[in-house]
């Protein structure tokens, strides 16, 4: 016997998924309210009461379903592990004279949901981190929950307040928004909060006497109270900065609206498997590093380099149109670490670095502090450099920490990269390697006291988002420096102003603006040029 133990909305979710009407389910809010539990206890269930059945819990990549579901289930309900199958990740449970399988799987990208997916009779699956897949990939996954005969089947998604795919996901839960010949009957909500799970006041119940019971009992704004002031990791929701706040504590549906990428960041547009890195890399191309240095904090290293495609290239290998060549910048690699020496890092760094790689390393951009903090005799910057000494690696630098220029950069980058090239030349692709990364730049929220810069939130609490987003914005705005508008562009645009603002005729129109044309032509000759900017 499996003892599940449904809180309140969990038990909801299950009664939708098993009785309907709506076979789309969305369970959405802030952090920590038992969404990853709820999969686990809402499968385990439709095995047992679908005899027969195949299921599946999905995310992002594969080390997210093992630390967040595989690992879990085994550790919770130990039963479990007889019926695991590792090689295979599934779990085969027999259930009176049939025998029910659920499948843990992963899409890095939309060709992946369609290899996974497109052949897939799932009564269920259930997306785990829902927010971090597009619109596109998950109406891609439904199709692969049907039943044979016509049998209802539920997609189940569960989903954060930020993420590359919410704006989707309001459509279907808030705002009510569906295409042309969908049921809204199809469609469920639950709106779920870090109090309602009862796991983070627990300890602080028993304390006063109380049972989870008496918790249930009590109204949501009790509940919310309680929590707030009594429960060690809610009183740090609770209590973080405003925009944080929102999303995190409140499930503020509103609270998306301060994505400082929200506008911008198109994954399916940025995001390119390995070997697409290998088809645009050359061996001449510019690569680089950047590091956010911290030991109590995450440390994150990533890998970036420069190349550039042609038109033709950039047709064959992303599938853009474009009539010019593009500078295409790629982050191919990162690692985190905490709870390292400094030594420790820039050995970890070598070893990471492939031995024909090294060489190609023209710059290292390491955040300034470590070039006066230490954890030896020497500095962190100096350690660390020791160990590329060593592996025949470019030596740190303090990178470029200007705030305001680093996040407009990483903006403009992101919008050139979503119009595929057709705001600007210069794009920025990042791999499915860097899932951290591709993870955080849709979650980071605009200051609303400085608008032009991400929230920097509370300094005491390691948040890996802000880590690996600093990293990057270190390693692009050191290498690249401001990106300008391109110079035809330029030119084109004040062309065209002169021969709309001159009077007469046509002819009177064009030799102004070709007198204007030639003066900024010889103008650009005089000054001097810059690799730095573009």
């Amino acid at each position: 016997m499996i003892d599940l133990g449904f809180q309140p909305k969990q038990q909801r979710a299950l009664d939708i998924a098993l009785d309907g009407p709506a076979s789309v389910i969305g369970v959405g809010g802030g952090r920590g309210a038992a969404k990853s539990r709820l999969a686990h206890q809402v499968a385990i269930t439709l095995m047992i009461e679908w005899p027969g059945c195949s299921g599946c819990i999905a995310m992002r990549n594969y080390d997210q379903v093992r630390k967040y579901h595989i690992e879990p289930m085994i550790r919770d309900f130990p039963v479990l592990d007889d019926y695991y199958a590792r090689a295979n990740a599934h779990i085969k449970l027999p259930v009176g004279n049939a025998t029910s399988q659920l499948d843990f799987s992963y899409a890095e990208s939309m060709p992946d949901v369609e290899r996974r997916f497109r052949s897939g009779n799932y009564w269920f699956i259930i997306v785990d981190q829902a927010e971090q897949f597009t619109g596109a990939e998950i109406r891609e996954m439904r199709k692969a929950c049907r039943r044979k005969g016509g049998g209802r089947a539920v997609l189940i998604l569960l989903f954060n307040m930020g993420g590359a795919g919410i704006q989707d996901l309001r459509k279907w839960f808030y705002t009510k928004e569906y295409n042309e010949g969908e049921d809204p009957n199809d469609y469920a909500f639950i709106h779920v909060f870090p109090w309602d799970n009862v796991e983070w006041v627990r300890a602080a119940l028993t304390e006063d006497g109380l049972s989870p019971r008496d918790y249930y009992a009590w109204t949501d704004a009790q509940r919310k109270e309680y929590a707030a002031t009594r429960g060690e990791y809610t009183r740090q929701l609770a209590s973080d900065d405003p925009a944080i706040r929102a999303r995190d504590w409140e499930s503020s549906w509103e609270s998306l609206e301060g994505a400082y990428f929200g506008r911008v960041f198109d994954r399916q547009s940025t995001m390119i498997g390995p070997d697409t890195v290998a088809s645009i890399q050359k061996p001449w191309d510019k690569r680089w590093i950047s590091q956010d240095w911290g030991k109590g904090h995450f440390c994150p290293t990533q890998w970036h380099s420069m190349s550039t495609l042609s038109p033709h290239d950039a047709k064959l290998i992303l599938g853009w149109e474009t009539n010019r060549p593009l500078r295409v910048i790629i982050t191919y690699r990162e690692r985190i670490v905490s709870e390292q020496t400094s030594t420790q890092v820039g050995q970890m760094i070598v070893r990471e670095t492939p031995v024909d790689e090294r060489a190609l390393i023209k710059a290292a951009y390491l955040s300034p502090d470590a070039f006066g903090e230490r954890d030896s005799p020497m500095t962190i910057a100096d350690n660390q450099n020791a160990e590329l000494r060593r592996g025949g690696m470019a030596l740190w630098q303090p990178a470029d920490t200007e705030r305001p220029g680093g996040w407009g950069l990483m903006h403009s980058l992101l919008w050139n990269t979503k119009s595929h090239g057709q705001t600007g030349d210069t794009v920025w692709l990042i791999s499915v390697e860097c899932s951290e990364l591709l993870s955080a730049i849709p979650v980071l929220m605009r200051d609303p006291k400085n608008i032009d810069v991400v929230l920097k939130t509370d300094m005491g609490q390691a948040k890996i988002e802000q880590d690996v987003s600093e990293c990057a914005r270190y390693g692009l705005k050191s290498q690249l420096g401001t990106v300008a508008k391109p110079f035809a562009v330029v030119v084109q645009e004040a062309v065209q102003a002169v021969f709309d603002s001159t009077a007469g005729d046509d002819s009177n129109k064009m030799t102004a603006a070709n007198m204007m044309y030639l003066k900024m032509q010889a103008d650009r000759k005089k000054k001097p040029r810059f690799s730095r900017q573009y």
